[in-house]
């Protein structure tokens, strides 16, 4: 009996040493990946060499990034989609790649709701409606104001008819009866740098690209997309606060349909302790890229399964207010 227990003892011993490695090992051999729908150095990129940087300590393994770039990031999800479900592909993909592409496409070569399956919300990735310091309004609503009473006089700089900064510019007009000129412009930087020059009066880009690559003098931040106000700027309104439809964009890892339920919550708990809750890979990864892990960020598989659901639904909505017609890829 003795013997007996010391045998067992050193297999449990053995097994729970062994189990961050073996998690991860399925079928088949090779390194753990993680599939980016953006090229190197992009928010999405860096996000994913967090990603990999927290698995990999924690299974001792190798854990790879690969960047997929095109076709409005849908050849990184379907080619997670595909992959076998056995804990060595996951796929980290946006609100866009995710939620939107559902709501614009005719046609997907995946469905993410169908396909995939939801690992953990690592963030929201915080965008913002802002004017040049020359507009006259000093706030959302009276910017809404003058797309009323005055249609077509200011210039809604956007960057592409599958992206929320059009969606957003035939929202306002659709829904609040607020008129702004399209003027599209080749991508979301010169967007941007369209606003900060006043070629163009109105700009939606990510807060953090907005401060990066303008001074304060420059552009004027009326309205947050993003569950809650920035510590940065508290007294600037959420969308939800201004009665906008607010489709955030946010950052999530999926895997393929299929992969077992104690896998993707080991992974969930991994990517929360390693690098969410992590003050210094936070801080490497998350707080450079700009990604902030708001509520409900960070919590359980089920829970983002379930903020997923509804996200397809307020994305839906959002095309549809628009009056957006559904895209050919």
């Amino acid at each position: 009996m003795k013997m007996l227990a010391t045998v067992c003892f050193a297999t449990s011993l053995m097994s729970t040493i062994m189990a961050p490695h073996a998690l991860a090992q399925g079928s088949g051999s090779g390194p753990v990946r993680v599939l980016t729908p953006q090229a190197p150095g992009s928010a999405s990129d860096l996000v994913s060499r967090g990603i990999a940087e927290a698995l990999s300590k924690a299974l001792g393994q190798a854990v790879i990034v690969e960047n997929r770039p095109g076709a409005s990031g849908l050849i990184a999800g379907q080619a997670c989609a595909q992959a076998a479900p056995d804990g060595h592909t996951f796929c980290l993909l946006d609100a866009s790649n995710a939620a939107l592409g559902p709501a614009l496409f005719k046609t997907m070569p995946f469905q993410p709701k169908d396909d995939l399956v939801p690992v953990v919300l690592v963030g929201f990735f915080p965008a913002g409606l802002f004017v040049n310091k020359s507009v006259a309004a000093k706030s959302i609503n009276a910017l809404l104001e003058t797309g009323k009473t005055n249609p077509g006089k200011l210039n809604f700089a956007t960057f592409g008819a599958a992206t929320s900064s059009s969606i957003y510019a035939a929202w306002l007009k659709n829904v609040r009866g607020s008129d702004f000129t399209n003027v599209s412009y080749k991508s979301a930087l010169e967007a941007l740098r369209a606003v900060v020059t006043g070629e163009a009066d109105i700009g939606y880009t990510n807060v953090g690209a907005a401060a990066a690559n303008s001074k304060p003098e420059d552009l004027r931040l009326l309205a947050v997309n993003n569950p809650s106000r920035l510590p940065e700027f508290p007294d600037v309104p959420t969308f939800a606060e201004a009665n906008i439809n607010a489709a955030a964009t946010w950052f999530g890892l999926f895997a393929p349909k299929g992969t077992k339920p104690d896998l993707t919550e080991r992974i969930n708990a991994e990517v929360i302790k390693g690098l969410i809750n992590n003050p210094d890979m936070r801080k490497r990864f998350l707080d450079t890229s700009g990604v902030v892990p708001t509520a409900p960020a960070a919590g359980s598989p089920a829970s983002f399964a379930t903020f997923f659901d509804s996200e397809l639904v307020v994305y839906d909505k959002l095309v549809k207010e628009a009056k957006i017609e559904k895209l050919d890829r």
